[in-house]
């Protein structure tokens, strides 16, 4: 090549654009990269502020979790737990207003069950907290964080499950969505349940066992069923404790289900409820008189007509017609002899034992729903009559085992309880009669069963002493200004009659007369065969033996 001036000139001129060539490309280059690490930090910072959003949306609502602690059986068998469960939530001011209505619209087709309006309301909220959905499947609530909006969260609360649904639902009640007792031993404990310490180390034991519970409740709702009955209690009651080993009341709920609940399945029959018992009360009355000595099983009393008293005329389902032994007014349930044992029992004495059997008062038991007796204010020489027979004062089927315990167990007066005793030798009883009185009643009941003449021979067991009551009572009107043309049937037994260990108490209300019980539908046709049907089953789960082997451990141990 031949270098010249003209050349050289070129070249410098070539050499010179390239060097600008080269700055602006590196000043593009710059910005390039400038650009691109502006919107970088854009977003991170979005995406650090989405965080924080959420995290302060979800911090704002978060507070510490206090899961109850469970409930278990006398046998440890789980009975209410507690469990994890994932609420949809939302904080309306911080979302944007146009985004609102698409929100709404996306939501509502995810979750079907909820309707566009009601979600666009909550989201139009003035509020910053806001439920959307109480308790969402994971897999929804991943479809609605698919949506994009951070302010949309989930929140953790405490869930209850009753894992024996309505079996035993009046003693444990239930928990509202906000983990709060609202009845049964939910509420009574409440506090306890929730407390941490408690609930992380510590379970509540409760005295009933729920394969008992099982057994009562399927026979009494059989035995309701059948007769098309209104309504029904149920009680199973260990003698010697006083622990409640089952108790239900009909209709039943089921806790897990609480929005389906009614004011009639949600009474507690069987301590709420306050009832005149009828002829159950003859065990009672029959006891003071005994213990107060105005009468002996001997004692004769004239049945062979009704008694006329101002505008009541008393008379007998059956009447014998004839002058009965004491013993006999037992045996055939005799209202006729009950009302002249009332009259000479007399308002004092009725009074003083009344008291110390707690009818008078309000019974204690670990439930928030407890009935309040209701007695005469003026006990009048008709009211003597009638209370001896179970009628003109009600009680609440609890309230009645209470004292009926009291009477059959050598005259030791204790409350009963949902609770599991570890020690109940410990205990103070109160002296309701005396164990002489109490060995004679248990005879007398023992009859009432095992006497073919007895009104309770239809809870009679081979092989098995037992003892017990039947009670027709005729139901009286709401106002209490009379009386209906209706039954409510009731049966308490207990065994062995010589040393009892368990009480079974049934009533069923309003029953109705059916072929196979020859049209009657009186206690000793449809309550007694009840119970006769739960003790056979308690007879193999507890076993339990004979009379013979019974009667032959009792006396050893009594000779001892």
């Amino acid at each position: 090549m031949i270098y010249n001036k003209d050349n050289l000139k070129l070249f410098g001129d070539f050499k010179e654009r390239v060097i600008k060539a080269k700055q602006r490309f590196s000043l593009i280059l710059f910005f390039l990269f400038f650009g691109y690490f502006l919107i970088t930090l854009k977003i991170i910072d979005i995406s650090i502020n989405n965080k924080i959003k959420l995290s302060g949306n979800i911090k704002k609502n978060e507070t510490p979790l206090i899961c109850r602690a469970d409930i278990i059986d006398r046998n440890g068998d789980l009975l209410a737990t507690s469990f994890l469960v994932d609420d949809l939530a939302v904080n309306p001011l911080k979302i944007e207003k146009k985004q609102k209505e698409i929100i709404a619209k996306k939501i509502s087709k995810i979750l079907s069950d909820l309707k566009y309006e009601d979600i666009l309301k909550k989201l139009n909220s003035k509020k910053s907290f806001a439920y959307l959905k109480r308790s969402i499947e994971p897999k929804k609530y991943e479809e609605v964080m698919r949506i994009g909006e951070p302010n949309i969260f989930k929140v953790k609360r405490c869930g209850r499950e009753y894992l024996h649904e309505q079996h035993a639902s009046h003693i444990l009640g239930a928990v509202n969505i906000d983990n709060n007792g609202i009845k049964g031993v939910e509420k009574k404990f409440d506090e306890i349940l929730k407390d941490k310490k408690f609930a992380k180390n510590s379970k509540l034991q409760l005295s009933i066992d729920i394969n008992l519970q099982k057994s009562l409740d399927e026979h009494l709702g059989s035995t309701i069923s059948k007769h098309s009955a209104d309504s029904g209690a149920g009680i199973i009651l260990d003698v010697k404790t006083s622990e409640i080993l089952a108790m239900n009341s009909f209709p039943q709920f089921n806790p897990n289900e609480i929005d389906k609940m009614n004011k009639e399945a949600e009474f507690n029959n069987a301590t709420h409820g306050v009832f005149e018992l009828g002829s159950l009360f003859k065990s009672l009355s029959g006891a003071i008189a005994l213990d107060t000595k105005i009468l002996t099983e001997e004692t004769i009393y004239d049945a062979r007509k009704p008694i006329k008293e101002g505008k009541f005329t008393i008379h007998d389902y059956k009447p014998k017609k004839r002058k009965l032994k004491f013993s006999e007014c037992v045996l055939y349930s005799s209202n006729i002899c009950f009302a002249q044992v009332g009259t000479d029992i007399g308002k004092k004495n009725m009074k003083k034992y009344f008291e110390r059997m707690k009818l008078t008062t309000k019974p204690e038991i670990e439930l928030p729903e407890v009935g309040e007796p209701i007695v005469p204010t003026v006990w009048r020489k008709t009211d003597l009559m009638a209370m001896s027979y179970g009628h003109t004062i009600a009680v609440s089927p609890l309230q009645f085992v209470n004292a009926f315990n009291s009477i059959i167990n050598d005259g030791k007066f204790r409350y009963s309880t949902l609770i599991k005793k570890e020690n109940y030798e410990n205990d103070n009883p109160t002296n309701v009669i005396n164990q002489d009185t109490s060995k004679k009643i248990r005879k007398l009941l023992r009859d009432v069963v095992g006497n073919k003449e007895g009104s309770g021979k239809n809870a009679n067991i081979e092989g098995y002493s037992i003892g017990g009551k039947t009670g027709t009572a005729i139901k009286n009107k709401k106002d209490r200004s009379g009386y209906k043309d209706e039954n409510r049937t009731s049966f308490v037994g207990f065994f062995p009659s010589y040393d009892p260990k368990y009480i079974v108490f049934i009533m069923v209300d309003n029953p109705k007369r059916i072929k196979e019980n020859f049209y009657y539908a009186t206690a000793g046709w449809v309550a007694a065969p009840t119970v006769k049907e739960i003790i056979n089953e308690m007879i193999p789960k507890l076993r339990i033996e004979s009379e013979k082997k019974e009667k032959e451990n009792y006396l050893t141990l009594r000779t001892r």
